[in-house]
């Protein structure tokens, strides 16, 4: 696959699913953008490599693991299905995802999860700064540090911070309750991730209307 266009790599994709292989492995994709889009559920792709920006937007229901980093806006507006990066991610992971589950075993740029709209991002290391800006719903969590401006005019959701933070408007900090904690455990256990769970802090909105005077 190392030397095929994107165009041609998603017709090799519709081949496959066209003679009912949902399985699909795919290696070197060759830091190609926008492979693997707008995949429905039951179809199970694996890209062995370094992949580019916008890998598996659209989701509505797949699972797409990519063995190797991403570009930017990985599964930017997934509806649905679940995207494991083993590698590190740019810019913009899961940026206006409205449902599903993103987990990425690395580093992530800035805008980790910006307008999420209830989709679950995990980022397995350190993220940039900007997470979760104008978020409406979902939770991010991060195992390592966040940056400045976490949380910055978010509307909903909650963001789960393991280290270093520095919230922008309109984000409160709290402490975890038992809720919390039994989801983080189950995504933890579920996702073999290693985090201290009492070491988290968690940011939500102070004001749910914070554009028009507060509530």
């Amino acid at each position: 696959m190392e030397n095929l266009s994107t165009r041609q790599l998603n017709v090799e994709i519709k081949k496959a699913l066209a003679q009912d292989k949902y399985r699909i492995t795919l290696d070197n994709p060759g830091k190609l953008d926008s492979i693997a889009v707008g995949l429905n559920s039951g179809v199970d792709i694996l890209l062995r490599g370094d992949v580019g920006d916008f890998v598996g937007a659209l989701n509505n229901g797949a699972f797409i693991e990519i063995d190797g980093s991403t570009g930017r806006y990985v599964g930017d507006n997934m509806t649905s299905g679940e995207i494991i990066v083993r590698g590190s991610a740019e810019d913009g992971v899961g940026f206006g995802t409205y449902n599903g589950t993103i987990v990425v075993y690395g580093d992530a740029g800035n805008a980790v999860g910006q307008l999420n709209k209830g989709g679950t991002i995990i980022i397995d290391g350190n993220m940039g700064n900007l997470a979760g800006l104008y978020m409406l719903s979902g939770d991010i969590i991060v195992t390592g540090n966040a940056g400045v401006d976490t949380g910055d005019w978010m509307i909903g959701g909650t963001i789960y911070v393991a280290g270093d933070f520095e919230t922008g408007a309109n984000g409160a900090i709290n402490e975890l309750d038992e809720d919390d904690k039994s989801k983080l455990s189950k995504l933890f256990s579920q996702y073999e991730i290693e985090a201290d769970i009492d070491g988290f802090k968690k940011i939500e909105p102070k004001e749910l209307r914070p554009f028009y005077g507060g509530n």
